[in-house]
């Protein structure tokens, strides 16, 4: 038997402080310097499935989540902060589209300015009430 599930119920996969170099930035020197980016990402989900078997298939596997916002702000090489979490939440969708409500990206640039710890942006989307 399915569980009913509240719309506005959902689990979180969290990924907290993971910590890049990449190209991101307008300045000609940030063009072609890396720099640290941090990104938290809040996956929601359901746990249903993967709390009775305990089998990985069954939810959003954080590392390969993880690997795919490297790659993807490494490749893309991001003007805006906007941009890149614009991209990751886009791919992030589109690899996870059976297993997502939705997500919020915060994506953080920790040594732009020297009297604040970071700047950055946070967007969340929904994409659906049931998975």
């Amino acid at each position: 038997m399915q569980n009913e599930r509240n719309p506005k119920e959902h689990d979180t996969v969290i990924i907290n402080g993971l910590v890049f170099p990449c190209i991101i930035g307008m300045l000609p020197e940030e063009r072609v310097k890396e720099q640290r980016v941090i990104v938290n990402a809040e996956l929601y989900t359901s746990f249903d499935r993967i709390s009775e078997s305990d089998d990985i298939a069954h939810t959003v596997n954080y590392a390969e989540a993880a690997d795919l916002i490297v790659s993807e702000s490494v490749e893309c090489r991001a003007e805006t902060v906007e941009y890149l979490g614009n991209r990751l939440i886009k791919v992030l969708k589109d690899r996870f589209a059976d297993s997502l409500f939705g997500v919020s990206i915060e994506v953080l640039k920790p040594d732009i300015l020297s009297n604040v710890d970071s700047v950055g942006i946070r967007m969340t989307r929904m994409f659906k009430q049931d998975i």
